[in-house]
């Protein structure tokens, strides 16, 4: 995972059994601020599971545009089937006009 995004400083003590989520917003530009619109989620991934899908969505939202109102495509892998920040797995962001994902730091 370390070349996609952003890496849980916890990785050592992810349990063998560890679930992960994975979910795609488009964050857009509405009246009054940003508005985030799930896209996709994908609950109760093993780490294999999640790893693969991870890469098929980074190919599959390089190519995929936004909507008119768009500002950036946001992937995130959360642990623990909860949606925290202290479960962030990974997260990365590919802004409109841009052909590679931003990654962020924990």
């Amino acid at each position: 995972m370390v070349d996609y995004g952003q890496t849980n400083i916890f990785d050592d003590v992810i349990k063998e059994d560890e679930t992960f989520v994975i979910v795609v917003q488009e964050i857009m530009d509405q009246p009054g601020g940003l508005q985030k619109k799930v896209l996709r989620e994908y609950p109760s991934l093993k780490m294999d599971q999640m790893k693969n899908l991870f890469a098929h969505l980074k190919d599959f939202y390089l190519e995929e545009e936004l909507s008119d109102t768009g500002r950036y495509f946001d992937i995130t892998v959360y642990t623990n089937e909860e949606y925290a920040g202290e479960n962030i797995y990974a997260h990365i962001k590919r802004h409109r006009g841009s052909k590679g994902w931003t990654t962020s730091t924990k």
